[in-house]
């Protein structure tokens, strides 16, 4: 195996354990608050990375529960009672240099995964497995 399949194959564990642990959390600390909403947010927990949504109810919702939430929406469909922090301008980088690693001195990028809009097709094709050779397809 080169170092590029090595990357992934950590990259794929690392993922799947992230999923796993957030599955935990959810079953444990989420579900039972969202099954019966709090009447004021609680405090947020600081080991959470977060979510982005694009749904104000279940923005909202999360929110309630002390999930720390990015509503990601037009300005004018955001409901004024809605507790806005802090709106931020979505920029696009004009200028990304993607890394890439050489065999050989040829250089391999890795291949992309998924093309296209956000949501719940992404995350499936993100969850794909990466494919490598098997050890016997290397040639010695």
């Amino acid at each position: 195996l080169v170092f590029r399949d090595l990357v992934a194959f950590v990259m794929q564990l690392q993922c799947t354990l992230l999923d796993i642990h957030t599955l935990l959390d959810y079953v444990e600390i989420l579900y039972p608050l969202l099954a019966s909403l709090p009447l004021k947010p609680i405090h947020a927990n600081p080991t959470w990375m977060g979510c982005f949504m694009r749904n104000t109810k279940v923005c909202e919702s999360l929110y309630f529960v002390g999930v720390l939430v990015w509503l990601v929406h037009d300005e004018e469909f955001i409901p004024p009672t809605m507790n806005i922090i802090h709106p931020v301008w979505l920029t696009f980088p004009d200028n990304i240099v993607r890394a890439m690693y050489l065999e050989s001195g040829v250089s391999k990028p890795f291949l992309s995964i998924f093309q296209g809009p956000g949501g719940l097709l992404h995350h499936y094709h993100m969850c794909q497995h990466y494919e490598v050779p098997s050890l016997n397809d290397l040639s010695p």
